[in-house]
């Protein structure tokens, strides 16, 4: 009796090991957790990768929405366990097939992980070093310095501290990491009734002359017979090779919104991108007058938990 005892229970000690190991788990989420990320508009979303030596694996895509938890699908629970950065990109949310495995390189936060938990930060990713926009402060004149006998101040914007000007129309304005770069945006009416985005020329700093969207062989291509000041800004005066064939020149720009956005230097869409830090819309403004923006990331301090 005692040895028909013994067999058994070394029998139910086989099925309990056998049932622990078939239940080891193999695979883990990512819970991520943001505060104060900009909203992106439609046409861009989030995402977040791990990273493990050369290998980058998302842990989802996702429009933040404040106070909400970003669940990862099921990873690999060793390769999770290994990962050593996690980094949060901005991706095309129209990307499909093979464009989907891998990050689009425009890298917004970024954090290694101690222990279980990383806390990204767009310290050295969207921005160089540990600044960033909560106490910056923009401004532009409605000015047309390049006027001769066609057009007026209306036709003009320049991101200026004063008339005439020593100094950008900023304070406080960092300095972005490298793969990104500001860009000023006029909206103005077109002649099909929609809104047509003009760009003023990217820059990266704001106290030099920017580069036209089109390209340095094409600055201020849209200026009259005079000279323009150093600094970011735009006469559209003329249109000398029909950029905007929509678009009447010279362009009325009393009644624009008027966009700074941060771009991806490689990014040649001719719309802003989903980062528009500073925006304003114009109502029968006068020229010759300063004019604030407001600065939707004033005292809003980005940060991120990623707990694995």
């Amino acid at each position: 009796m005692k040895k028909i005892t013994t067999v058994a229970l070394l029998a139910i000690g086989l099925v309990f090991t056998s049932c622990s190991k078939n239940d080891e788990i193999t695979e883990k989420t990512v819970t991520q957790s943001f505060q104060n990320l900009p909203a992106l508009g439609d046409n861009y979303v989030y995402e977040g990768w791990l990273i493990v030596g050369n290998e980058k694996i998302s842990t989802g895509r996702f429009s933040n929405t404040e106070g909400t938890n970003h669940t990862s699908g099921s990873i690999d629970i060793a390769k999770v366990n290994a990962a050593t950065t996690y980094v949060l990109t901005i991706e095309p949310a129209t990307e499909t097939g093979a464009d989907l495995t891998s990050p689009s390189g425009w890298i917004f936060s970024k954090g290694d992980f101690t222990n279980n938990t990383a806390s990204p930060s767009t310290n050295d990713a969207l921005y160089d070093g540990a600044s960033n926009l909560e106490t910056a402060i923009g401004s532009f004149f409605l000015k047309a310095p390049s006027v001769g006998t066609v057009g007026s101040d209306a036709n003009g914007i320049w991101f200026i501290n004063a008339l005439p000007p020593t100094a950008g129309g900023f304070t406080n304005l960092p300095t972005l990491a490298n793969g990104w770069i500001y860009e000023g945006w006029v909206v103005v009416p077109n002649s099909n009734g929609g809104m047509t985005p003009v760009s003023t020329g990217r820059f990266s700093d704001p106290n030099m002359a920017d580069v036209s969207f089109f390209g340095a062989a094409n600055n201020n291509e849209f200026k009259g017979p005079n000279g323009v000041p150093p600094f970011p800004g735009e006469d559209f005066i003329v249109n000398p090779n029909n950029r905007y064939p929509g678009v009447t020149f010279p362009i009325d720009l009393q009644n624009a919104t008027v966009v700074i956005s941060i771009e991806p230097t490689m990014n040649d869409a001719e719309t802003p991108f989903g980062l528009k830090p500073f925006a304003v819309t114009l109502n029968n403004q006068a020229t010759a007058t300063s004019v604030s923006m407001t600065n939707s990331y004033a005292n809003k301090a980005i940060t991120g938990t990623v707990n694995r």
